[in-house]
């Protein structure tokens, strides 16, 4: 796919995050080298961030960051390095972490990388103060029992295992919006690597790190989409079951990519979750986050519509649903580092 049939790369969104944030890259590891890429934006000073965990390239947050770092947040995306084990990935995670110096985070993951923020939770809880779970599932059993090439994606050409991927995407009959948003993902696969690709079908097959009582925090959103996305309902399900004090947010329609295609939606939900653990800097700013808004606002002032979200639209409750109703039912592989 060439870039210019891909609607919004000229958006100006995207123009915005791209001029605004630089690709960063850190080298973890010595006789195997892991290159993790990742974007950072927003005030570094005392300001705990939000970690975006992407199961494809670090760009696709690039809504949450342009409308929401200027009032304050820091955001980081990242853009994993190749690991063929959940429990290779976590250590990889914490020296990155490392590096960047963070000793707390909150984490934002979608898919499988949702399911990768459960992993590194369960196997670092005290680094992480609160997680908000986008489209995930927390069982890989299901991925494991339906994959007949799970053993083979490091050896399959890098055509085939992008066929593998793109064959869950949406198809069909799409409003333009969400068929812009496709185009998006697409174009973003597309540039990933034959090591990357394996990495992440390996992973996303791999055997449960979770384990049963590990599920019983309050400091969970989960947001999902009720219309169809490539998760099965099922799986879902599951975490409401795995996660029975989590605040769930549902948007009615979004897909698999609703931080692209409903972001106002999901950046307000990112809001109030954070605010629950007193991270608001739009209601309470700091003199840097101060600094740092008015210098961006100075430097864009015809872009306002692009990063600012209505203030009204804080007020609005977070859709709730009651998850007491299930019972934990979800058996999972107990590993311990």
């Amino acid at each position: 796919m060439n870039s210019s049939d891909v609607a919004l790369l000229s958006s100006e969104p995207y123009i915005l995050f791209k001029s605004w944030v630089p690709q960063q890259k850190i080298s973890i590891g010595t006789v195997n080298e892991k290159l993790w890429k990742y974007y950072d934006f927003g005030p570094k000073k005392d300001t705990i961030p939000l970690v975006f965990i992407s199961p494809g390239t670090a760009e696709i947050f690039y809504k949450q960051f342009v409308s929401l770092c200027p009032k304050g947040y820091r955001f980081i995306s990242v853009q994993f390095s190749p690991y063929d084990s959940l429990l290779g990935w976590c250590k990889g995670f914490e020296r990155f972490l490392d590096r960047l110096g963070l000793e707390k985070i909150h984490l934002f993951g979608t898919s499988l990388g949702g399911y990768l923020a459960q992993c590194f939770y369960q196997t670092r809880p005290s680094r992480v103060i609160s997680m908000i779970l986008n489209n995930t599932f927390c069982d890989t059993q299901y991925y494991h029992d339906n994959s007949s090439c799970a053993a083979m994606f490091s050896i399959l050409p890098e055509f085939m295992l992008k066929k593998i991927i793109l064959s869950n995407f949406p198809s069909g009959k799409l409003d333009k919006e969400m068929c812009d948003t496709v185009d998006f993902m697409v174009y973003q696969i597309e540039s990933l690597q034959q090591q990357e690709l394996a990495s992440r079908l390996t992973l996303n097959c791999s055997i449960g790190l979770l384990n049963p009582s590990g599920g019983l925090m309050e400091n969970i959103t989960i947001i999902d989409s009720l219309d169809t996305v490539s998760v099965p309902e099922k799986l879902r399900e599951e975490c409401y079951k795995y996660y029975p004090n989590a605040k769930i947010a549902l948007i009615k329609e979004g897909g698999d990519f609703v931080y692209i295609s409903r972001s106002d939606e999901v950046n307000i939900h990112i809001q109030v979750h954070l605010r629950n653990f007193g991270l608001d800097p739009v209601n309470n700013p700091k003199s840097d986050e101060t600094t740092n808004n008015n210098n961006i606002n100075n430097n864009n002032n015809n872009n306002n519509n692009t990063t600012q979200i209505k203030k009204e639209k804080l007020n609005k409750p977070l859709k709730t649903k009651d998850t007491n109703q299930f019972n934990k039912s979800s058996i999972f592989e107990d590993e311990h580092e």
